[in-house]
């Protein structure tokens, strides 16, 4: 099994989904966390609202997890986990009034920017003009998404009925795997180069918050 921690995160999506009290159990509730709870700030991640935004956030996370995992197995773990906290970090200090946060989304948007990463330093090491034009053109993309997805407080894919998307997690995650400590001083000076040439691919998006 050479993507332990992706199976495990997709399993434990799939059994908070379907236990309400699990669900409940492992959201990210900030009163909670205050109380001592501390694991709601990665396990928050694994829960969800619908079946929509369950599908499309775990198949981004399934495929790109299985993806950085395989490529980087010694520290994808500790990669996720610290993505994971910074994002819950990010929410709890820029979004004052959300109390539950749900939803891997912040996780996809990290995992991409690890991949377009890597693909672009791939890309700049074989002068490769064509794949890094790709990559570099899949991150304007990605920033689009993210921007009309700001501006207009509607999720493209999923349905956003029961929940409203915000900003900070995405741009958390983003920020969180576009910074050298997680793959150590190798990787660091490939994304120094590779950042000058994509320009931080993703930069607005909104968490994933109940409407109420």
């Amino acid at each position: 099994m050479k993507t332990p921690t992706t199976i495990l995160i997709a399993a434990l999506s799939i059994l908070a989904f379907a236990s309400p009290s699990i669900n409940a159990t492992l959201q990210l509730d900030f009163a909670r966390v205050a109380e001592g709870q501390w694991w709601r700030m990665l396990t928050g991640h694994a829960t969800h609202f619908g079946a929509s935004h369950l599908f499309w956030d775990l198949l981004m996370f399934v495929i790109l997890g299985t993806i950085c995992e395989w490529r980087h197995p010694r520290t994808f773990a500790i990669s996720l986990a610290t993505m994971a906290t910074v994002i819950s970090l990010a929410i709890h200090f820029a979004c004052p009034d959300i109390d539950i946060y749900r939803g891997l989304s912040g996780l996809d948007t990290g995992l991409f920017a690890w991949l377009l990463v890597d693909e672009v330093a791939y890309a700049w090491k074989r002068r490769d003009r064509n794949w890094l034009a790709a990559c570099v053109a899949a991150g304007v993309i990605l920033t689009g998404k993210l921007v009309f997805e700001a501006v207009t407080g509607q999720t493209l894919f999923v349905a956003s009925g029961d929940f409203r998307p915000l900003v900070e997690s995405h741009l958390a995650g983003d920020w969180r795997e576009s910074s050298p400590p997680l793959q150590g001083s190798v990787a660091s000076q490939r994304r120094a180069r590779v950042l000058a040439c994509l320009g931080n691919a993703s930069s607005r998006q909104r968490c994933n918050v109940k409407r109420t």
